[in-house]
């Protein structure tokens, strides 16, 4: 997979044919009751609960959206492809959040359910779904269930995290992605959205801590390191923060929001010409960056940040 730059997400999406990722829930669940074990004799019904129970959720690495990035499970073993996933409503459902049909994957996830309602992979996948559909207290919710029924995994305390965020109960946000770093201490995503609540509640030192630890987990997520970035300027360290971004753009030239953040800086540090050319080069690639309305609604910059790039947007105006 090549190097990803999408600051705004937990994970990426990976090329369409590229492996994904699967586990058996009963890797992290705990027994399945009684109940649902004998509910059936029917040798049709048990088997297909069973493919189900083992190919748990075939959980894609992607971003669902931008306002609410929430990660499909993804564990770190038995790498299979999405077509190999053999239940098709399951491989459906998966199929539909890939492709960005949140509302048709929240149903099938949910008709899924009904046949196993102890599967805790399905809860947390509808979970991520209703992320996107910005269904947030549902969200919660679902990932509630997820974790009573697998509390030693990651993904679900992550993207409860990410629910509680956009709620603003950032205290619990807080404590879920701690819980999932004690799961899994190599859960990048979980450092990453620690970073985001901590930002918002201006912990920026222990942000940039968070933020610089996902970096490096997933060194192939540049817009990890972009977010440091951003956050080493909040911190009045200005020339750091520059260089690093400088670092992103070379490599990542078509990166417009690093481009964007790198004007701001230079702005700032009254380096003009060199803040009007990358600008320039945000704009070109995506001109709704020259518009403070959408910054402040897309970009999950600091304060001290914003503000530099309002400067510089009224003056050229």
């Amino acid at each position: 997979m090549q190097e990803q730059q999408c600051p705004c997400q937990c994970r990426v999406r990976p090329p369409s044919n590229s492996l994904i990722q699967t586990s058996s829930v009963e890797q992290h669940q705990s027994e399945p009751s009684a109940s649902v074990q004998d509910t059936s004799s029917e040798s049709s019904r048990s088997s297909r609960r069973q493919i189900l129970r083992n190919v748990g959720a075939a959980l894609t690495a992607l971003t669902l959206s931008a306002a609410a990035p929430g990660v499909l499970w993804a564990e770190p073993n038995h790498n299979v492809r999405l077509a190999d996933v053999e239940n098709t409503e399951l491989r459906q459902a998966l199929e539909a959040a890939v492709a960005g049909d949140f509302a048709r994957a929240e149903d099938m996830f949910s008709d899924i359910l009904k046949e196993v309602p102890d599967s805790a992979s399905v809860w947390s996948n509808r979970g991520s779904v209703r992320l996107s559909l910005g269904k947030f207290e549902a969200a919660a919710a679902d990932f509630s269930r997820a974790i009573e029924l697998a509390p030693t995994a990651s993904v679900p305390y992550l993207n409860r995290a990410i629910a509680y965020e956009a709620l603003a109960r950032y205290p619990e946000a807080i404590n879920d992605c701690d819980a999932a770093i004690k799961n899994d201490p190599r859960e990048y995503a979980a450092w990453f959205n620690k970073g985001n609540v901590e930002t918002r509640v201006a912990n920026y030192s222990g942000a940039l801590s968070d933020y610089q630890r996902a970096a490096d987990l997933a060194p192939g997520i540049a817009g990890y390191r972009l977010r440091a970035a951003t956050v080493l300027f909040q911190l009045k360290r200005p020339d750091e923060a520059a260089q690093q971004i400088s670092s992103i753009v070379r490599k990542y030239p078509n990166y417009a929001e690093a481009h964007a953040a790198l004007a701001a800086i230079l702005w700032s540090q009254g380096k003009r010409a060199r803040a009007e050319g990358e600008l320039n080069a945000a704009t070109t690639q995506e001109p709704r960056l020259g518009t403070m309305k959408f910054a402040r609604a897309a970009l999950q910059w600091p304060p001290s940040l914003l503000e530099a790039m309002e400067r510089l947007i009224t003056l050229q105006q």
